[in-house]
């Protein structure tokens, strides 16, 4: 009931015109048969997003810690009609994506929960194609709300440093976003 309650308002803040997921969809250039990794998938607002754009040729994978939070997205998309999602608990060791198969890895409000960032991500790199990209969208520290409060932000510089670490390079940065950092990243 909570977990259900907490994924919607997830799902309200990350559809705002705030949170400007139109012009997100738009800077991500989602195409008809990509294949795409939502990590920290949360209520799936994102991961239903990329189904629809990437169609039926195309494959979603929404990647959560979580069991009922990728139960959550699963109902949603069966009552939106989509079935090019695969659900992915992720945990310690090896996912279930697609060697070289990804387009797209997309990780919104995650980086600051990550113990090793660099790590995790230098592991995803084997799941993207030669030409796949890492879309990092984070929370800035910003004024006195929960989101400093309670550390739910990284800092540009740091983005970049531990993505550099891994093994990426910044090969696009947005400024749309008021209150986060949006980065698109691609492999070294």
């Amino acid at each position: 009931m909570f977990a259900s309650l907490f994924l919607k308002v997830l799902n309200r803040e990350a559809s705002s015109a705030r949170s400007k997921p139109e012009e997100i969809l738009e800077r991500l250039n989602i195409r008809e048969g990509q294949a795409i990794a939502d990590i920290g998938a949360g209520g799936g607002y994102f991961a239903l997003a990329f189904a629809k754009k990437a169609g039926r040729t195309g494959h979603v994978y929404a990647v959560d810690i979580k069991k009922k939070y990728l139960d959550f997205i699963r109902r949603r998309s069966k009552q939106a009609r989509l079935d090019n999602i695969s659900f992915v608990l992720a945990g310690e060791g090896e996912m279930n994506l697609p060697e070289a198969g990804l387009d797209l890895v997309f990780a919104r409000n995650v980086f600051h929960h990550l113990p090793d960032p660099a790590n995790y991500f230098a592991h995803l790199i084997k799941y993207l194609k030669r030409d796949g990209k890492a879309a990092i969208i984070e929370h800035k520290k910003k004024g006195f709300g929960f989101v400093t409060l309670f550390g739910h932000h990284t800092s540009h510089d740091v983005i970049v440093r531990e993505m550099e670490k891994a093994g990426y390079y910044p090969a696009e940065s947005f400024d749309f976003l008021s209150d986060q950092t949006f980065i698109l990243f691609a492999v070294k």
